[in-house]
């Protein structure tokens, strides 16, 4: 079975990841209290440092791949 991502994001999705108020979006991209989505500059930056410290990617590297993973996901993708 596949397992959904985050259409804003692309993080793997589970029960204590997914926004209570979509199952699209995960609860970094989509705001638990106002329903609010991050700005597509949030969601870069927020994955970036993501990619540092759970990767162990350097800035460089976290941006190259926030920037071709990003614009091809669902809520991004033209």
């Amino acid at each position: 079975m596949k397992m959904k991502k985050c259409a804003s994001c692309g993080m793997l999705l589970d029960e204590s990841s997914i926004s209570k108020f979509s199952e699209v979006y995960c609860i970094y991209c989509q705001n638990q209290v106002t329903r609010e989505l991050k700005s597509y500059k949030k969601v870069r930056e927020g994955s970036i440092k993501a990619a540092m410290e759970f990767m162990g990617k350097t800035r460089k590297e976290a941006e190259k791949m926030a920037d071709e993973i990003l614009p091809n996901l669902p809520r991004w993708k033209k």
